[in-house]
């Protein structure tokens, strides 16, 4: 499982609930803010996970370890996600926290060992403040993490559920088999993996479209973003870029509108 829920999460008045996706997106998380770490491996760079290049990194010095985020000035969050990382290979138990005095921390999710190098998606209630950090309150060794955002997610108003093949099943494996001049087998070379799906959403209001859309639209346009199609009944989380923006259509029924869009993601062993 990669949704971790805040301990006695309770949904919020007016919140979808969480059998509809929820989407990290670049105009739905914090940015422009600064990173500290309580130490950093040579080789690697704290700023690293402020960015979205999966290939750079953080890494502690020793265990435990934080990696925090100063906003410079207090906003509402309702979710951290992670990327890149190595904190299942590295056995690490991580929680989230926030501040308001960068002195005195606060847990929004409870210590959870991570059970895969899988993509990240913490969902808790709305919290107000100027600073937030993952906790490393334990491994057997130091992990590597690549992308770090809190921020407040974008809630689908409707479910999916038929025709939707998870992400994490969804391997789109290029292989190179070698064979001898009578067919034996003289071994195989992976060459690349990655992770490949689509989602479907049908009868969306117009009024939620035009209220959320083109935000969503011009965010992934820009950035990688996270998604948990369905964070309460399973834990698949994808963080996925596409290559093609999904444009939603009139169905011509009550003002009713359909919309999809193909992805593709970071492939993990």
């Amino acid at each position: 499982m990669t949704v971790i829920l805040e301990s006695g999460y309770t949904l919020p008045s007016g919140d979808e609930p969480l059998t509809h996706a929820r989407i990290a997106h670049s105009l739905n998380w914090l940015s422009g803010g600064t990173a500290t770490a309580s130490s950093t491996a040579s080789g690697y760079d704290a700023d690293a996970p402020l960015n979205t290049l999966t290939y750079e990194r953080w890494k502690p010095t020793s265990l435990a370890a934080t990696w925090a985020y100063d906003h410079g000035s207090a906003v509402e969050c309702d979710y951290a996600c992670i990327a890149a990382h190595t904190l299942a290979t590295e056995g690490c138990t991580v929680k989230v926290q926030y501040s308001t005095d960068n002195v005195s921390w606060n847990d929004l999710t409870p210590a959870t060992a991570i059970a895969s190098d899988e993509p990240i998606f913490a969902i808790f209630e709305p919290v107000t403040a100027r600073y937030w950090r993952i906790n490393i309150t334990a491994g057997t060794d130091e992990p590597e993490i690549g992308v770090v955002k809190f921020g407040a997610a974008l809630q689908m108003e409707r479910p999916i559920y038929g025709g939707h093949a998870p992400i994490k099943f969804a391997r789109q494996t290029i292989l190179r088999s070698n064979y001898s001049e009578t067919g034996e087998y003289l071994g195989r070379t992976k060459q690349r993996t990655y992770l490949s799906t689509s989602f479907a959403w049908n009868n969306l209001t117009a009024a939620w479209i035009r209220s959320n859309w083109e935000d969503l639209q011009k965010g992934i346009e820009a950035e990688p973003f996270w998604i948990a199609w369905r964070p309460t009944t399973f834990g698949d989380v994808g963080f996925c870029q596409v290559d093609e923006v999904p444009i939603p259509q009139n169905i011509g029924v009550r003002d009713l509108m359909s919309v999809s869009m193909n992805v593709r993601a970071r492939g993990y062993d």
